[in-house]
């Protein structure tokens, strides 16, 4: 409801199809890789692998109400079959084997640019710009999730020393609440100084 609500209350229009539409979006995304191929290609030597209970994780944190892709399937589809009594373990168990197909170069090369890719709409901002939307396929924003995760969880004992973005919840939002509590708590009279 609240996304339905947003995007009701907002001022952005879908922007005409146009040579100007086209070349103010051209300004903002450079130009697709000419060597698409290397996405689809098989690494079978090391590879990122995850299990069920991961995939059941990177379901479950699709907001409420995420977009469909271009196929048509949204991730409330995905929760819905992850619910049924019947045949939700083969469920799983195809959907978890896939995303490891997927993460081990699997995807065969003539599908890759298409799994790859998405869907994508332009709005006209009410500043007079415009604004790039792209929905990708739900699987291809599964396995990405998966990816993510996989390489975060791996990464946040390195990083969590020196910056809060890397898998620490609410980490930068703290940080921004701790600046603002030791800004507000400095004396009139005290000079402050930034170093690089």
């Amino acid at each position: 409801m609240r996304a339905a609500v947003r995007i009701l209350l907002s001022h952005d229009i879908p922007a005409a199809p146009s040579l100007e539409s086209l070349s103010a979006l051209s300004k903002k995304h450079p130009k697709a890789s000419s060597n698409l191929k290397d996405l689809a290609a098989p690494c079978p030597e090391q590879h990122i692998a995850v299990d069920e209970s991961d995939v059941c994780q990177a379901i479950r944190s699709f907001p409420a109400g995420s977009a469909r892709g271009p196929d048509g399937l949204d991730p409330q589809h995905i929760r819905d079959m992850m619910m049924c009594q019947e045949g939700n373990s083969e469920f799983l168990s195809a959907l978890t084997a896939f995303v490891n197909l997927v993460l081990a170069g699997g995807c065969p090369v003539d599908v890759g640019p298409v799994f790859f890719g998405g869907r994508f709409l332009a709005l006209n901002k009410k500043s007079g710009c415009i604004r790039p939307i792209a929905t990708g396929f739900t699987l291809r924003h599964l396995t990405s999730k998966c990816a993510n995760t996989f390489g975060t969880n791996r990464l946040r004992s390195y990083f969590y020393t020196q910056q809060l973005g890397v898998g620490t919840p609410g980490g930068c939002k703290a940080a921004v609440h701790l600046v603002q509590l030791y800004l507000e708590a400095l004396h009139e009279d005290h000079v402050r100084t930034m170093c690089s």
